[in-house]
């Protein structure tokens, strides 16, 4: 008998033929070739001095040894799953981060963001909520959130910190299958040219500083559109003939599809563009954790490639 042990290897290929009852199905399991899972066992049972298996013609029958033996590898794998199991907690940060979107983020940036965050970070904990600006300003003063990521369509709170996250390129938005806009995927288009149509969009100061259209943009259209019914006017438009200037993060997915796939005609505007603004807000007293920053490094690396792929499509100049 040989004073060495069987590597963990030996043990998975003893154990995956001992369940298996077969050298042939055992390789398949373990990928690798039915010789070589009979060489293992062989030099198993020549360094251990006992036979595992009676080869039978047509099946391989464990020994009474190799029960006892099947137990033990059962341990020793156990615990060496658990032991690379706790070398993650060396990965990454631990903690715990909360953080607030709206609909513009969390439609299309969130998920892929979400992963990468996950996979550097293994050991912590995320939560995320999506709601409208107010709502989630007022969960960053209570400290219920460590950050939130909102649209500037109006001055940043003076009582929270703030700095700009990211400006995505705005579009004017139609219905694919009820275009009444006569204008092609892409095409860019004036102010001018909105005149007249149906476009959802409210008589606000706010909004109207957004786009930076006439005040009478809207004149004639009844509805009164808000940011945060995002995905509403998403609905709305898609089903009618209606309209609206909404940020090009929303829509990543319907700029390079075939068209037979897309939703929704994106238009962008003339001229040095349409921008909508982003912006970090914070509680002022503290700066942002490991991992807040972290989260908000993810957001911003995803929302940044899918700015750029806006900006191709709308031959716009890059914001580097």
């Amino acid at each position: 008998m040989d004073d060495s042990l069987p590597g963990l290897r030996e043990m998975q290929l003893f154990v995956a033929v001992y369940e298996e009852r077969s050298f042939t199905a055992a390789a398949t399991r373990e990928f690798a070739t039915q010789s070589g899972v009979s060489q293992h066992i062989k030099q198993m049972e020549d360094m251990l001095g006992v036979q595992l298996f009676r080869r039978e013609k047509k099946s391989v029958e464990p020994t009474e040894a190799a029960a006892v033996f099947y137990a033990r590898c059962l341990d020793v794998l156990a615990a060496s799953k658990a032991a690379l199991e706790l070398r993650e907690f060396k990965t990454g940060l631990a903690g715990e981060v909360r953080f607030g979107l709206t609909a513009t983020l969390a439609t299309h940036q969130l998920a892929p963001a979400y992963l990468r965050l996950s996979a550097q970070n293994p050991n912590a904990s995320v939560a995320v909520i999506e709601a409208r600006s107010d709502m989630l300003m007022d969960m960053v003063r209570a400290n219920e959130l460590d950050f939130a990521i909102i649209p500037a369509i109006s001055k940043p709170p003076a009582d929270l910190s703030s700095r700009v996250f990211a400006a995505t390129p705005a579009f004017l938005v139609s219905s694919r299958s009820h275009d009444a806009s006569g204008l092609c995927h892409g095409e860019a288009i004036g102010f001018e040219q909105l005149k007249g149509r149906k476009l959802l969009a409210p008589h606000s100061r706010e909004h109207g500083q957004w786009i930076g259209a006439p005040k009478d943009l809207a004149a004639g259209s009844a509805p009164h559109y808000q940011l945060d019914a995002v995905l509403a006017t998403l609905d709305l438009v898609r089903q009618s003939e209606w309209m609206a200037i909404l940020p090009g993060l929303l829509f990543i997915h319907d700029i390079d599809t075939a068209p037979a796939e897309q939703d929704f005609c994106l238009n962008p505007f003339a001229g040095p563009g349409l921008t909508l603004e982003l912006r970090v807000v914070r509680a002022p007293q503290t700066e942002p954790s490991a991992l807040a920053q972290a989260a908000i490094d993810a957001l911003r690396q995803v929302t940044e490639e899918h700015i750029e792929r806006l900006r191709n499509f709308a031959r716009l100049p890059s914001a580097t």
